[in-house]
């Protein structure tokens, strides 16, 4: 009888198999994999909100909580339902204004993140470059090099027509240009060679089980 580990491993190396069938050609095994996927992935998530959100978080609490708990979880409640009433035509319209408060909030959060976490750290490195006690001078040479990427980069969104165009922002944005393209070259270089190291570590774990199975 095969054992539990046995069976995954076969599991596995057959999805492994139907993935990289796509290198041939779309095919109906690769497609079945991929439906397969999102299916366990949907089903998985589902679960997970349904015990540690919905059930945790929202149902159990109003039943066992005091009425001031209540009242504080009716409101996102009510606004789950009026989600809800957009898988319908006739009821569409309401939930409208749940989508606007999760978009309003979405943005309000991202913007926030991206200026706390990302902006605002970057502009007191790029100041720090240009410390003159503590930097030595190829720390500046970087630092200007840096501050003039990120000018030339700004310089290139500076989108003008007719006679508003300017040639001296025409030229500063087209070095701007090679800047942008270098640094997407180098982050198309990170997630290949992150993606090759899994590709490479899924093939030798597959290795790796035949080698079990078979010796």
């Amino acid at each position: 009888m095969l054992s539990m580990d046995v069976v995954t491993g076969l599991v596995s190396f057959l999805f492994t198999v139907f993935v990289l069938s796509y290198l041939v050609g779309d095919s109906v095994i690769f497609r079945a994999a991929i439906h397969i996927f999102i299916g366990v992935t949907a089903g998985y998530v589902f679960a997970v909100v349904l015990r540690n959100v919905l059930m945790d978080k929202l149902f159990l609490p109003m039943l066992v909580g005091d009425t001031a708990q209540r009242l504080y979880l009716a409101v996102p409640l009510i606004l789950s339902i009026l989600l809800l009433m957009k898988s319908f035509p006739a009821t569409e319209w309401m939930g409208r204004p749940v989508v606007a408060f999760l978009v309003g909030v979405g943005a309000a959060a991202a913007i926030t993140g991206a200026v706390s976490g990302t902006i605002f750290p970057q502009v007191n490195a790029s100041i720090n470059m240009f410390d003159m006690v503590n930097q030595d001078a190829l720390g500046l040479v970087g630092g200007v090099f840096v501050l003039l990427g990120t000018v030339f980069s700004l310089l290139y969104f500076q989108f003008t027509t007719g006679k508003q165009k300017n040639r001296v922002f025409t030229f500063l944005g087209s070095i701007g240009q090679i800047f942008i393209s270098i640094t997407l070259g180098v982050i198309f270089a990170g997630v290949l060679a992150a993606s090759l190291t899994a590709f490479v570590d899924r093939v030798q774990s597959l290795i790796l089980f035949l080698d079990q199975l078979l010796f």
